[in-house]
């Protein structure tokens, strides 16, 4: 398929969307989506370093925003009320980087 994909008039050359959960550390999440092309990650907002915790590793690291585009979700919330939280924390987090 050679058509781009465009979402809110960005341009995308890959449609995967590759998770981030499910790897040993965030050397081996950059390894694997930069190995498969993507361009979009999802994130569980609640379970992963995207700033909110400083001075340890962060994905913001690894897949910086500036390459990536990040596709929050929450995983790890089980009520509406911590789901709208953590996606309020993630918005604060990811315009204050």
């Amino acid at each position: 398929m050679s058509d781009a994909l465009v979402i809110a008039g960005k341009t995308y050359s890959s449609r995967l969307l590759v998770g981030t959960g499910k790897y040993r550390d965030f050397a081996e999440t950059k390894a694997a989506v930069e190995a498969s092309g993507a361009q979009i990650v999802t994130v569980a907002i609640r379970r992963t370093n995207i700033g909110q915790t400083p001075n340890e590793p962060s994905l913001l690291e690894a897949l910086p925003p500036s390459r990536f585009t990040y596709l929050p979700n929450s995983a790890g919330c089980y009520t509406t009320r911590c789901a709208r939280s953590a996606l309020r924390a993630s918005c604060s987090t990811a315009t204050s980087s």
